[in-house]
């Protein structure tokens, strides 16, 4: 049922999708009236690995709705120099204006390897010193 999936849900994918693709995790990128576009991400979450159109019928199961629009995160968990300043401050899953959502970043170090990143409008942006960033799912939690 098309009604229960968002896109930004990461879902875990039945038997009825392409052999290497069952049981993987994947991220909604777009709905249809039957069927959605995934990207297929690795096991830990983090990189996109392919894109298939399963129908709705063939998703096992919802495994987290935190990156679908509107909904209420908090940074927690950054290490990197540039980033660990954002760590505690809250914002809502938004649509990258050029990218859309859920966004995929090529990294210099990974170039064959697009990573997965949602844009997050801060509640507090002169305190996070942006109004928006960039973020890895790994590093935010429902607020």
């Amino acid at each position: 049922a098309k009604e229960k999936f968002e896109v930004g849900d990461v879902v875990v994918l039945g038997p009825a999708v392409p052999t290497e693709f069952r049981l993987s995790p994947a991220i909604i990128t777009k709905l249809g009236d039957s069927h959605c576009t995934v990207a297929v991400l690795d096991s830990d979450r983090r990189f996109g690995v392919g894109e298939c159109w399963p129908g709705f019928g063939s998703i096992a199961y919802l495994e987290s709705s935190t990156l679908r629009l509107g909904t209420r995160v908090v940074v927690d968990g950054m290490q990197g120099q540039r980033t660990k300043r954002l760590n505690g401050f809250s914002g809502i899953v938004a649509r990258h204006p050029q990218e859309g959502h859920p966004t995929f970043v090529s990294k210099p170090k990974s170039p064959g390897c697009p990573q997965l990143t949602v844009c997050v409008h801060f509640d507090d942006p002169r305190g996070a010193g942006e109004r928006s960033a960039l973020i890895e799912p790994r590093f935010l939690k429902p607020y």
